[in-house]
This record gives C-alpha cells, sequence and structure tokens, in this order.
C-alpha cells in the first residue's frame, strides 16, 4: 500500500514540531558575526525557508540542494510465510506442506539521489537506481533442497530528514518509502525504513567538517508478494527423481484431497517440462527488522561530502557514498 496523506501529514507535523524547537546547535560550529555579516551580503536563497533567519543566529548552513550517488551492500535473513503455488494459468492455491528453514537475502544497489534542504531543519529527498538481489532459500520439507534465485530490480522513492541539536551533539530522524521492481515480481515491493542517529560534527578548519555517529535503523517490508518463475530456476535438479512416486510418500497421504490436487498438478509439470513457469505468492518479513549503526562523513569544501555507514547486529550492511551540494 502507498503512503496515504493522512499517514505523511502527523509525520510532517511532528518533524516541523521538533525542529521548531531544535535551534541550538554545537557551539563550536557558531558562526562569528564578521562570518554572519559577509555570508548575508549576498544571501538570496530562498531555500531553506527561514535559512537567513538561522544565519543571523550563527547556523553554518549547507547548501540548499544536493546530488548524490551511494553505493549499498545488504545481507539479512528472510521469514517465509503462507506459500501459494499453480502452474500454467491456474490460480495460487495454499501449500502449507512445504516448510522453509534459514532463508537469506543479499542485494547490492547503487542509487541517485536529489535532495533539498526545506527548512533549516528539514530536508526532502527522491532517489532512483538499480542493482541486483539473491535469494538463498532452503526447503525442508516434503524434500529438502536448498534454491538460489538471482534477479536485477529498479529502485525508486522519496524520504524526509530532521535534526535537532543537543548540547554539541545531534539527534536525526531519516524515514523513507522505497519500491524496489525485480523482474521476477508481479508488482514492485515496497519498503519503509526509520532511521535514528545520534552524533557530533567537528570543525577541521574553515571550510572542512567531520561527522560521526551510532544510531539503528528498523525496515518494513511489504508483506505479499507474487509472481512466476521456471521450475529449472527454483528447483536443483537433483529433486526431479526424489518426485517420481509421490503417492506412496508419508507426507503425500497426510495431506487434503484439495492439497494432493496441487502436488499431483506441481509434480507432473516438473517431471513433463522442467521450464515451466510456477506461479506464487508468499508472505515475507524480516528476520531482524531492527539493527545497529555507524557511520561517518567528512564534507571537504561547502560543495563535497562523502560518507560511509556500516549497520550491524541483526542486518549486516555497508554504504559509501558521494555528494554535490549547490545553490542555484
Amino acid at each position: 500500500m502507498r503512503p496515504t496523506k493522512t499517514k505523511i501529514i502527523p509525520i510532517l507535523l511532528l518533524f516541523l514540531a521538533v525542529g521548531a524547537t531544535a535551534f541550538a546547535q554545537n557551539p563550536d560550529l557558531v558562526l562569528s558575526q564578521s562570518e554572519r555579516d559577509e555570508i548575508l551580503k549576498n544571501y538570496k536563497s530562498f531555500f531553506p525557508i527561514l535559512g537567513k533567519q538561522a544565519i543571523q543566529r550563527g547556523f553554518d548552513l549547507p547548501l540548499p540542494f544536493g546530488l548524490g550517488f551511494s553505493a549499498i551492500g545488504m545481507g539479512q535473513d528472510i521469514l517465509i510465510n503462507n506459500l501459494q503455488l499453480s502452474s500454467g494459468n491456474n490460480p495460487t492455491q495454499p501449500v502449507d506442506f512445504v516448510q522453509f528453514g534459514k532463508n537469506r537475502a543479499k542485494a547490492f544497489s547503487g542509487t541517485l539521489r536529489l535532495d533539498m534542504w526545506v527548512l533549516p531543519f528539514l530536508n526532502i529527498y527522491g532517489l532512483y537506481g538499480n542493482g541486483t538481489s539473491n535469494m538463498n532459500v532452503e526447503v525442508t520439507a516434503p524434500v529438502a533442497f536448498t534454491t538460489s534465485v538471482s534477479q536485477s530490480a529498479f529502485i525508486y522513492g522519496f524520504g524526509l530528514t530532521t535534526a535537532i541539536g543537543i548540547k554539541r551533539n545531534w539527534l536525526s530522524f531519516d524515514i523513507n518509502w522505497t519500491w524496489v521492481d525485480l523482474e521476477k515480481l508481479s508488482k514492485p515491493a515496497e519498503a519503509r525504513v526509520l532511521g535514528l542517529r545520534y552524533g557530533r560534527t567537528i570543525k577541521l578548519n574553515e571550510k572542512s567538517r567531520l561527522s560521526f555517529w551510532v544510531g539503528a535503523m528498523k525496515q518494513k517490508l511489504g508483506v505479499e508478494t507474487g509472481g512466476s518463475i521456471a521450475l529449472n530456476e527454483a528447483v536443483p535438479e537433483s529433486v526431479w527423481d526424489q518426485l517420481g512416486d509421490i503417492e506412496s510418500t508419508p507426507w503425500y497421504q497426510g495431506l487434503t484431497p484439495a492439497q494432493k490436487a496441487i502436488a499431483t498438478q506441481l509434480v507432473d509439470a516438473i517431471l513433463a517440462n522442467n521450464d515451466i513457469p510456477v506461479n506464487y505468492s508468499i508472505d515475507k518479513g524480516l528476520a531482524a527488522p531492527w539493527n545497529m549503526l555507524a557511520g561517518g562523513q567528512i564534507s571537504i569544501t561547502k560543495n563535497w561530502d562523502f560518507r560511509i555507514e556500516a549497520g550491524f547486529i541483526g542486518r549486516f550492511s555497508l554504504m559509501a557514498g558521494a555528494n554535490y551540494r549547490f545553490k542555484i
């Protein structure tokens, strides 16, 4: 389900309320009166709104617009429930006789991001990119085997970031909605990501800043996904020989008549034509929705930022990126 206005408006109001009380910053970074006067002498930017007032109070604001690129690799365990299968044009049916073990997803993506500081404490952004995904699935019953499926993906979405000052440190909140269009899914999968970061920024010289932080991230995946995949991609060839006489197997005898019909249909399709598409629908979830973060960023000039961030405990991730900031 795509985010609605009724969901987004309360979040925006919360960000604005938090940000409105957050006009405090690290005293080490406060602009001197001469620096304020120099910046304001030729200040003509409309964004961020209230930017001039923030500078008058000593805030050293970033340039309002940014264009960045980031690369990220990630690995996490996935929970699979409510599997439904069919072949050909038949509608999918529940197949609870299929049991899963440990399922692991790995992904790599490159993403372009365009952002803008709307207010001194509120940034909005959009992102677009592509990448690859690999899903390693362990089936434990009725036949034990492991399968791996790789596919390409397009990624797009948008998000909001706000930050508040706490003495010499800062606390930021980030939320984004992302859609991942995988080639074997019938529709894009939705993900919502919430990030919390607590850190400090240090002034290296008149132009350069160094920031570092720790934090936490929560991911939420869209529950239901579906699509189709060829049997020879999903089921290893070594499994086919185990399916010749399923009617005599204990697991088959324990099925309901409807489940037996589905099992027979799928097995016959496998034995007759191993490249026939199999339709599927599953409910997916993350084994560990939360993970920890640690990262840093160096701003060499007002124009260039470079960032790296690692995720750990629950989900592994590594992100590196560069961002060019400018004004119009």
